[in-house]
């Protein structure tokens, strides 16, 4: 990555990020937005977890707005290791035996060898004996990092809020001075 591009990719998660933190709602509900956007984030379901995210803080009323950029913690830069960080993990908790790179590189030689039909259902196969434990595993390290997220961002927006009205009731009480007054 450029220096151009990695600086413009700072810029905007910045800008995203003051964003979130200047939004028009309490201070719990943008944070509430951030845990869920963040929990979501960790979930193996690209390409929808923007769509779960916004879902799941309709119903419980927290920011959507909020929720949306945690799903960029999930790009193709970070996608690997985070999903097999939360595969990993989820293999502790769930009791599965984990999968070595060596038995995915044997299931894909053997769904190659297979017609599409059969290559498709073995495929599936695979993937869904990967999904339960990145699931579990992405839950606790999302509930983690959520929680921690949640904690930071309540704190900055309560911060930024309360000086936010302090500056406007500065403003408010400043008198005018280059009013000219009747002689």
């Amino acid at each position: 990555m450029s220096t151009d591009a990695r600086a413009s990719f700072v810029d905007r998660m910045r800008a995203a990020w003051r964003r979130v933190l200047t939004l028009d709602d309490s201070p719990h509900s943008i944070a509430l937005g951030v845990f869920i956007g963040t929990l979501v984030a960790y979930q193996p379901i690209v390409g929808f977890q923007m769509i779960v995210g916004a879902i799941v803080c309709k119903i419980i009323r927290a920011n959507v707005i909020a929720s949306l950029p945690l799903a960029w913690i999930t790009n193709p830069v970070t996608i690997i290791p985070i999903y097999y960080l939360t595969y990993r993990l989820g293999v502790v908790f769930t009791g599965d035996e984990p999968i070595t790179y060596d038995d995915i590189a044997a299931l894909w030689t053997a769904i190659g060898e297979l017609g599409l039909l059969d290559g498709i259902v073995e495929g599936t196969r695979m993937l869904l004996d990967i999904f339960w434990p990145m699931v579990v595993g992405g839950l606790l390290i999302g509930v983690v990092n959520g929680a921690i997220f949640y904690a930071l961002v309540r704190r900055l927006v309560t911060v930024y809020q309360s000086r936010s009205i302090h500056r406007r009731r500065e403003s408010a009480s400043t008198p005018v001075e280059d009013e000219v007054s009747p002689p």
